[in-house]
């Protein structure tokens, strides 16, 4: 069974020996692999800032599909006989 971490509080000592190395910038060794900072600032929020980040990009993306909608439409021809 999981159990949840204990949240310790700023007065309080924690081992900092226990806490993991960081991971190297570039797990692969070159510069053009893959750049870990976005995956460090990410996991440097709290899940509840992830989500609303998440949130964030999903009404972005659904505001720029509106507009593309609005764009491509085709415009709504009158009727030549009321003109």
């Amino acid at each position: 069974m999981k159990t949840r971490p204990t949240q310790i509080g700023p007065d309080e000592p924690h081992d900092v020996a226990a806490a993991p190395e960081p991971a190297p910038r570039s797990a692969g060794g070159s510069d053009e692999e893959i750049d870990l900072s976005l995956l460090e600032d990410s996991l440097a929020k709290t899940p509840w800032e992830r989500m609303l980040a998440n949130d964030d990009a999903l009404r972005f993306a659904e505001t720029l599909r509106a507009a593309m909608e609005k764009r491509n439409a085709k415009p709504k021809r009158t009727d030549p006989q009321t003109c």
